[in-house]
């Protein structure tokens, strides 16, 4: 497992790299990013391996990136990535680059034994008999010249990639499990897996259930302000309003100086720089477009704890199956999607119950999860019965 290193600071040495590189049948690759500080992350380095060689991109010397996108989005070449689903984010914010013909160790992983997410250097460990040196996750990648170790775990990022591809297809093979992770992988190559919904955040926010139409139109225009704001200045949204202070604006807006100076939990230097723009937003009338969007909100259904308690039950009956076929649970449904298929929200994705999915749980499970139902107990003779 003897790579050559190149790194490569300039667009010339660069270009040449990737158009070797157009041949290949495979490449694998990872990108480091400053993210804590923009809105925006800035992409400090990209590591490639190949066959032979492990290329060190720096990426605030070479910006014409535009040969390596295109080997991204080549489905004639595989791309093994481990938790890839951060590093085509990132290249699609950046440049609308959307993946082909991905692979990822993470999910297959999860599709063999492993707990989803599993951390790269646990399943190095498992699947090659290596021990990775701890993880950074402190290196300034927009420093130059880059700290020599953070490069060493940079370079332990992909070198691992291409046998642990080899050795988890191997496993996948031998469950009949390939059709499986390709289709769990897939969800990266299409645009709409990038989509951004502006009013993620509104919907998320149980307040919105709570306050009156006003306060709703104020509450949406404050998190599209925060968002704007970020966008401009490029800083995160926490910068510009903690998460922690929303309703206290919503809250104190309408009342002026006076009702933030007697709430202490905000800084005063905030509301101070933002309240003439806030007094602003609540003043303003809604739109059409604005009632559309609260319109939109799902709204809250009526507690059932019979169902409640049904779905968990029918949670776990998952969740064994997937330890009987040595497949994460975690991978099989995320926690926050069956929440929302237990409470019977609109916005559930029932693609989550199609594919390898619904082939693992079983048509009569399936079926009975998308209409919904009873489950009945009865206890006798030593035994429990659960009748659905």
């Amino acid at each position: 497992m003897t790579h050559q290193i190149h790194f490569l600071e300039n667009q010339s040495d660069f270009d040449r790299v990737m158009d070797a590189l157009s041949t290949a049948n495979w490449i694998g690759f990872d990108t480091e990013f400053v993210g804590e500080k923009y809105y925006i992350p800035v992409l400090g380095l990209i590591q490639v391996v190949s066959e032979e060689a492990i290329y060190l991109i720096d990426t605030l010397k070479v910006k014409e990136l535009g040969k390596l996108l295109h080997l991204v989005a080549d489905p004639a070449i595989l791309k093994i990535t481990h938790a890839g689903d951060n590093d085509y984010r990132l290249l699609y914010t950046l440049f609308g680059t959307v993946p082909s013909n991905t692979f990822d160790t993470q999910i297959a992983a999860g599709f063999v034994g492993y707990n989803y997410p599993a951390g790269f250097g646990k399943i190095v460990e498992k699947e090659l008999r290596v021990t990775l040196a701890k993880s950074h996750t402190v290196a300034n990648w927009e420093a130059r010249p880059i700290d020599p170790k953070a490069l060493d775990y940079a370079i332990e990022d992909v070198k691992y990639l291409p046998a642990l591809h080899e050795k988890l297809t191997n496993k996948l093979r031998k469950h009949h499990r390939e059709s499986w992770a390709r289709e769990e992988n897939r969800k990266w190559e299409s645009p709409d897996f990038y989509a951004v919904d502006l009013h993620k955040e509104l919907f998320a926010n149980d307040l919105v259930h709570q306050i009156d139409f006003r306060e709703k139109v104020f509450l949406m225009r404050l998190y599209r302000w925060r968002i704007e704001r970020a966008q401009s200045s490029n800083i995160p949204r926490e910068t510009v309003l903690q998460s922690r202070h929303i309703s206290t604006v919503l809250r104190s807006t309408k009342g002026g100086p006076n009702a933030f100076k007697s709430n202490r939990t905000m800084p005063e230097g905030v509301w101070k720089k933002y309240l003439d723009t806030w007094q602003d937003l609540w003043k303003a009338p809604a739109t059409e477009a604005e009632r559309a969007v609260l319109d939109s909100i799902p709204r809250p259904l009526p507690e059932d704890p019979e169902r409640e308690w049904t779905m968990e039950l029918l949670y776990h009956f998952m969740k064994k199956q997937c330890l009987e076929h040595e497949i994460s649970a975690a991978l099989l449904f995320p926690k926050g999607d069956f929440n929302r298929l237990k409470s019977g929200s609109d916005d559930f994705d029932h693609a989550l119950l199609q594919g390898w999915r619904a082939e693992l749980m079983g048509a009569e499970l399936v079926n009975w999860m998308k209409k919904g139902g009873k489950v009945e107990v009865t206890w006798g003779d030593g035994e429990c019965r659960l009748t659905m």
